[in-house]
């Protein structure tokens, strides 16, 4: 463990003193998966049959409008997954109801790049809704976050059929000052009955300067004049940490009924700023979906 807290020390240096962070970044999302693979080696996976999958339902969840909200949200979404082949279309979770493994699905569109015995590789798009001042009353007067585009790439080690670590950077493609994020989770899952299962994951997330300033700071243009707040302006590092667990029970053989609940803690700068007015925060969800294949 003290090599891999070095490297993520090495990193967060990195990150403070350059605009590089992509590539260290990059690079630790490669490296962890990597050294882990030196350790424990499984047979091949099993081809995955034609055909496609797909899980159609709904949720509804609460937590913090933002991290280091007061104010919390109660709201309904859509769950939606579609597999067909190695490509996998997800939204609102629905990538994770498709089958009952460690691959948790990211939101978006998702090709698997590479599989390599318990090694594998795969990238991605998603939209990000940004963020807007009405979204909480502190963030009001302070500049929105427009929508944007973020290229994905994930690096995913098995250590077994019940453990994993996974390492996911994303990056704005349309340079809507979205910054670049680095989410690191070990995962482990249980399946107590051929029906449900359980998993838990604990993780932290590293964000570049970029991503900070617009999620966490307070610019110079609006301290005084939209806003009251002091100006703040953090530097990339750090940014969180996470633990969670959560449920997926069939009810039937096509209904899947799923929830979590999730803690999570602002660290570095992210916690430091003025717009983190409760760091510590929680989220609960809850939801039903039909799940088939052909």
């Amino acid at each position: 463990m003290d090599g891999v807290d070095s490297l993520e020390r090495l990193i967060i240096r990195n990150m403070q003193r350059s605009t590089s962070f992509a590539r260290w970044a990059m690079a630790l999302g490669l490296a962890l998966p990597t050294l882990a693979a030196a350790q424990v080696r499984m047979p091949p996976p099993e081809q995955t049959p034609s055909g496609f999958t797909w899980a159609l339902g709904a949720s509804v969840s609460n937590g913090a409008k933002y991290p280091g909200s007061t104010e919390r949200s109660t709201g309904i979404r859509p769950v939606i997954g579609l597999e067909v082949g190695r490509y996998t279309i997800s939204s609102g979770g629905g990538g994770s109801l498709l089958d009952f493994d460690l691959d948790a699905r990211d939101s978006g569109v998702t090709a698997k790049l590479l599989q390599w015995e318990n090694f594998r590789l795969s990238g991605g798009l998603r939209l990000d809704g940004g963020r807007k001042g009405e979204d909480d009353p502190i963030l009001q007067g302070l500049p929105d976050i427009r929508r944007t585009l973020r290229g994905r790439l994930s690096a995913v080690y098995d250590f077994n059929k019940h453990a994993s670590l996974r390492s996911t950077l994303s990056q704005d493609l349309l340079g809507h000052k979205g910054g670049a994020t680095l989410q690191t989770t070990a995962r482990y899952e249980i399946q107590i009955s051929p029906r449900t299962e359980v998993s838990f994951a604990a993780g932290f997330t590293l964000a570049d300067a970029t991503y900070m300033r617009s999620y966490m700071g307070v610019p110079a243009s609006a301290s005084g004049v939209t806003t009251a707040l002091p100006v703040y302006v953090p530097g990339g590092g750090l940014f969180g940490q996470d633990v969670g667990v959560e449920i997926k029970h069939a009810v039937a053989d096509r209904w899947v009924v799923f929830g979590g609940l999730r803690y999570s803690q602002l660290r570095g700068d992210a916690r430091r700023s003025p717009l983190a007015v409760k760091p510590d925060n929680y989220g609960v969800s809850l939801g039903l979906a039909y799940r088939c294949c052909r």
